[in-house]
């Protein structure tokens, strides 16, 4: 009787504890005082709800009881990295942290990127990457890059690394407890800032989901620069109009489709890499309506874009082009005019962080850029004691301390990509499972079986830069709201689960969703990398479950 007496008093102790564990708060949210090095504490305010907050990236209201942190961080005198923490009450705290990227040349705090992993009991964390854009349209104002080297490298990778290591300070500081587990999603720019981070901090974050990452951003901006200046700057009397890309995207369609994997009846390219099409067939003849056709020059125009910067000395190719298939997504660079414009990223890339000259646009001087030496000058300016190239080139991958850490990066990317090439996401795979096969002396095959341990990439036909397309593009993604949330049509869901209990995503259930209704009007499997999705040959071509993953053509 008396040891049951006793165990009945231990259990209650225990209960005591539990409860306690679960409701208390070590800090109270005014006074959240984290010992990092370089941080000012702007406010730390317990939020009633409801919320409503906007910036650059759009605007949410958050309906529930938080601690909302603000701070920014000087880790040198022309430094000034603002960041937001938000805190759920720790009864609602899932104990895992997610740090958020945000696109084009920040300026802003991705709130809209905060605010879903919020809702499911994250502690969350977004930085304006170190500056506070003016322009009219903020997030690509880059003329904050000049005369202030310490910016673009706080914005290159400082940043993001440093407002990490201030937001799991601050969740200590508030729950008396670290993260079990921290993830990163972004895409984009944000992409971007997630595989900075897993290079350069392998210890930062456990896992990520990264989208069209823009593996090199000087590059990527190059990469739009010659397409601009091919299909719209260079020679504006063969300029493409944007009407036009649709026909071309038509023809690419009726000659490809079905014979890449996908179906005859998509109206997008499963793997555009098996399509052969030449622009040459599409050539105005003698009294054709010009609206059906391509002149000589907008010929070349097209292959151009589709062939990708070369250097005009050597001829050597220096990138990749827009993979057919992806016409309609060309806005960015098709239809422009002299001069140029800021809200064009390659634009102020050149005028602001190269050379620093607010007359570079307005004198149309980049009409003279050499893709030779003017190519490698921008790849080698020094700012900061450091070159471009080597503040935002992360394509050559160094992963392997992500492996030996147990972290998980889920990339995922769309063929119709009309900013970034999704090339560059196969050619970055590639590169991984060469270098654990040099780093481990693995064979090709056992290099590429140990890249997926850790290491997966969804190419997403249909879908343009990070979203959106005739294609299934939904599934979760950073900025899409799942479907379902459960680890087959959401990503992070699914990084949970490889991160958390060992289950690789072997497939994602993505949805093409109406914009206006949100109805589901198709569902297909996106499969990693190198399988595409296969019809069975039976069954509704609207349903995932009557397609499989495989190798491709």
């Amino acid at each position: 009787m008396r040891q049951l007496v006793a165990l009945s008093f231990t259990i209650f102790v225990l209960f005591l504890i539990l409860i306690t564990a679960q409701s208390a708060v070590a800090t109270p949210c005014e006074q959240i005082a984290p010992h990092t090095a370089n941080l000012t504490m702007v406010s730390a305010t317990p939020v009633s709800p409801p919320l409503t907050v906007t910036s650059g990236f759009g605007t949410v209201t958050i309906s529930t009881a938080f601690c909302r942190v603000v701070g920014f961080l000087t880790p040198t005198p022309d430094s000034h990295i603002g960041f937001e923490v938000w805190l759920p009450p720790t009864g609602a705290w899932n104990h895992r942290f997610l740090g958020v990227g945000n696109g084009g040349f920040a300026g802003a705090l991705n709130y809209s990127g905060m605010a879903p992993a919020f809702k499911l009991g994250y502690a969350t964390m977004t930085t304006d990457e170190g500056h506070v854009n003016i322009a009219a349209n903020p997030i690509e104002d880059i003329t904050w890059a000049r005369g202030h080297p310490q910016k673009v490298i706080d914005f290159g990778y400082r940043a993001e690394h440093l407002s990490t290591l201030a937001a799991k300070a601050i969740i200590d500081a508030y729950y008396g407890d670290k993260p079990t587990h921290s993830y990163f999603m972004g895409c984009s720019a944000g992409g971007h800032q997630g595989i900075t981070e897993s290079q350069r901090f392998p210890t930062d974050y456990d896992g990520y989901v990264v989208g069209d990452a823009g593996l090199d951003h000087i590059d990527t901006d190059l990469d739009g620069f010659w397409a601009a200046l091919a299909a719209s700057l260079a020679d504006p009397a063969n300029a493409l109009e944007p009407a036009q890309l649709q026909m071309v995207h038509s023809a690419v369609l009726k000659q490809c489709a079905g014979k890449d994997g996908g179906l005859p009846t998509d109206g997008f390219l499963t793997d555009p890499r098996s399509c052969h099409f030449d622009p040459q067939s599409l050539l105005c003849k003698s009294g054709q309506d010009a609206s059906i056709c391509l002149t000589a020059g907008q010929i070349t125009a097209f292959e151009k874009v589709y062939s990708g910067p070369r250097n005009p000395r050597t001829k050597e190719l220096i990138d990749v082009g827009f993979p057919l298939g992806s016409e309609i997504t060309w806005t960015n660079f098709v239809g422009k005019k002299n001069p140029a414009g800021t809200e064009r990223p390659w634009a102020g890339v050149l005028a602001s962080m190269v050379y620093e000259d607010p007359d570079y646009l307005t004198g149309e001087k980049y009409l003279k850029f050499n893709f030779d030496t003017d190519y490698l000058f921008t790849k080698k300016k020094i700012v900061g004691g450091q070159t471009l190239g080597s503040i935002f080139d992360n394509s050559t991958p160094r992963l392997d301390a992500i492996r030996r850490e147990g972290a998980k990066i889920i990339h995922y990317w769309g063929w119709m990509d009309g900013t970034d090439p999704a090339v560059h996401g196969i050619e970055y795979f590639e590169r991984i499972v060469s270098d654990q096969a040099s780093l481990h002396h693995l064979s090709p095959d056992r290099a590429f079986e140990q890249t997926l341990t850790f290491y997966r990439l969804f190419l997403v036909p249909g879908m343009g830069h990070c979203s959106g397309g005739p294609g299934p593009t939904n599934f979760g993604q950073f900025g899409q709201a799942a479907v379902q949330v459960d680890p087959e049509h959401d990503t992070l869901s699914a990084l949970e689960r490889w991160v958390e209990h060992g289950v690789a995503p072997g497939k994602m259930i993505a949805s093409h969703v109406d914009g206006k209704e949100g109805a589901v009007g198709m569902t297909r499997p996106i499969c990693p990398y190198p399988q595409i999705s296969h019809w069975v040959g039976s069954g509704s071509t609207d349903d995932a479950k009557n397609f499989v993953c495989a190798a491709g053509p």
